[in-house]
């Protein structure tokens, strides 16, 4: 589909590592990530940024993930499109991140906005332990405490399965990062 629209693909690879290597390599413009590359897709950007600093990243995804959008704009990433945009969406956001422009789809703005603004954090208690979490992390938990099913959460949600089980996966990490500090403060006491 690129090169049918006049433009020149030169690598097509299958991990983190081989993107960085071959963005380097081929002294890119331009490098599309899939969120779901094997090896991550953040440690993905970063490896790219760091060896072939010249090459603009976008990250592709299947649909719009206000996490893995901020986790990607961290790492480095000039944007971030959802396939569900479409052939011609991607094309034009490859022509605009390809002349320095951000790529940001407008349902992500308010994200951005909002970790700008220091507002898309919230206290909450999980398991007894105060955590911070997204306001998306603080959407599923609620579900969740109220006996909705992970297929349920991602339908009222309007996100895929995978997603809402990665917002309960970063919500158990949390937890577990939080209870060994807990520990350690009532061990000294």
């Amino acid at each position: 589909m690129l090169s049918r629209a006049g433009l020149d693909v030169v690598a097509d690879v299958e991990d983190a590592s081989r993107a960085a290597k071959a963005a380097e390599l081929y002294g890119a413009g331009l490098v599309l990530v899939d969120s779901e590359i094997p090896g991550g897709c953040v440690l993905a950007v970063r490896r790219i940024v760091g060896q072939a600093p010249a090459s603009a990243v976008l990250i592709v995804a299947p649909e719009l993930d206000h996490e893995s959008l901020l986790a990607g704009v961290r790492a480095g990433a000039l944007g971030f499109i959802a396939e569900t945009h479409g052939a011609a969406s991607l094309i034009r956001a490859v022509e605009v991140a390809l002349a320095g422009e951000s790529v940001i789809p407008r349902a992500g703005v308010n994200a951005l906005i909002d970790e700008l603004r220091g507002g898309a954090q919230e206290q909450t208690s999980v398991d007894g332990f105060p955590l911070q979490l997204t306001r998306r992390e603080a959407d599923v938990m609620k579900r969740r405490r109220e006996g909705m099913t992970t297929k349920e959460i991602a339908y009222e949600l309007d996100l895929s399965d995978v997603t809402v089980r990665r917002h309960l996966s970063s919500i158990a990490r949390k937890v577990r990062q939080a209870r060994p500090l807990t520990l350690a403060l009532e061990s000294t006491s």
